[in-house]
């Protein structure tokens, strides 16, 4: 099969959605097929490497624009780790947020998308087109082609307007014209991916989609997995003389997301055991806000807090293999399965999942990886960090299946929704031709 894919996250740095990309590329050609991906030039953080890449087209993008970058609140282009680590909590300016439908990526990027995306179907014959979102906007890549279009994927890592991670549009008609989008994307593809459970199941419930569900993994060849790989020395930011709870990624974010729960829990075990001060460390590594970071410079649990600002991939994995404890920030939304956990599951070491009845915590519990806890239950957190340090949470580690979070089984799935959605569109194509 010939697939072009339309993602604007390509290749990764601090996002595990382009992660998931990156490796279900790599994996998608190894199994045969080949891969054309239409991305934005703009940078996605720091050192990202936005070359144009074998088999990777990129486009122009206004979000490279200056002033555009203000709007959005974003770094200045080659900002270094340490601005994005104390980057505003203040949002993007309401022009762009509260007035496009269904997003800015709408007149920034795919404009130009599009463009790209036509010129190749003129150049060349695809088998299958897939679109993937966030940004939403990216899947009317396939509406705007028509049917010019070859078969159409629309894959869905974060739910449209299944608990979307944004506030809804201000007025009737803009909500109305979204669902209006959301519905025409569905039922216009020729398939539907979740990324999780819940998001494929609404698509089901709510809209008749017959989903299918692929979820993320983690790519043991690039040492995502602590059975291959050279997981490098310790890191510096690892102090081994004290126990580490490690959190990698974005602290807080979206659907109520925040790092409070875990420091009042870890305040709790310091008021209980003062000598904690000294054998304790919570260590952050990932994009801060500086919300949070005056929220680690509390006093009450400032001596067993640090934040190790942004570090390269293959730093961040020997980490986590290397801590005692993983932590996982989610929020009670229950389609929620941040792509760090996927990196965690290959690591080793148990997971402390403050993650209550969602996607995660399910995750969690199947695999035997660890445990989980409501994300704002400050005494149910603060049981499960003592027990923990008692070694408790290391002598129930017991993990199982993780075969099925693990590459190339994501990219089998995707191969086989695209035979299966290459072969809806040739029937289609078939019965509109009887019917002339």
């Amino acid at each position: 099969m010939r697939i072009l894919v339309a993602t604007y996250y390509y290749p990764p740095w601090a996002f595990p959605a382009a992660n998931r990309w990156a490796a279900m590329t790599k994996y998608l050609k190894q199994l045969g097929h080949e891969v054309t991906v239409v991305t934005t030039s703009a940078p996605v953080g720091p050192s990202d490497g936005v070359g144009p890449g074998e088999g990777v087209v990129r486009t122009s993008d206004l979000n490279s624009n200056p002033t555009l970058r203000r709007l959005l609140r974003r770094a200045p282009i080659g900002s270094e780790p340490a601005t994005l680590g104390a980057t505003t909590a203040a949002g993007p300016s309401v022009l762009l947020t509260k007035v496009i439908v269904p997003d800015a990526y709408l007149v920034s990027w795919t404009p130009w998308a599009r463009h790209a995306i036509a010129r190749l179907l003129r150049e060349q014959e695809f088998d299958c087109l897939i679109t993937t979102g966030p940004p939403d906007s990216t899947h009317l890549l396939g509406l705007a082609l028509g049917r010019r279009r070859p078969a159409w994927v629309a894959e869905f890592r974060d739910g449209w307007l299944f608990e979307p991670p944004r506030a809804p549009f201000p007025t009737g008609p803009q909500r109305a014209f979204e669902r209006w989008l959301e519905r025409r994307v569905a039922t216009q593809a020729d398939a539907v991916v979740g990324v999780t459970g819940p998001i494929a199941q609404d698509f089901r419930a709510r809209l008749g989609v017959p989903a299918d569900l692929i979820r993320n993994g983690w790519d043991p060849d690039s040492g995502d997995s602590g059975d291959s790989g050279d997981p490098g020395p310790t890191p510096s930011l690892l102090d081994e003389r004290r126990f580490t709870f490690l959190h990698t990624g974005t602290m807080s974010g979206d659907w109520g997301r925040s790092p409070r729960p875990l420091l009042a829990a870890l305040g709790r075990l310091i008021d209980a055991d003062p000598s904690l001060r000294d054998r304790v460390q919570a260590l952050f590594v990932g994009v801060a806000t500086g919300e949070d970071l005056r929220l680690l410079d509390d006093p009450r649990w400032r001596a067993v807090t640090r934040y190790g600002g942004i570090v390269e991939r293959p730093t961040v994995l020997g980490m986590q293999r290397a801590a005692n404890a993983l932590v996982l920030l989610t929020s009670p939304n229950t389609g929620e399965a941040t792509g760090k956990l996927f990196e965690y599951l290959g690591s080793g070491r148990p997971i402390i999942a403050l993650a209550g009845d969602n996607e995660a915590a399910r995750i969690v519990a199947e695999t035997g990886t660890g445990v989980s806890v409501p994300p704002h239950d400050v005494d149910a957190i603060a049981t499960q960090l003592r027990r923990a340090l008692d070694g408790e949470l290391a002598a129930e580690y017991a993990a199982r299946g993780l075969e099925r979070y693990s590459y190339p089984g994501p990219a089998r799935l995707m191969a086989q929704t695209v035979e299966r959605a290459v072969s809806a569109r040739t029937a289609r194509g078939s019965a509109r031709h009887r019917v002339q």
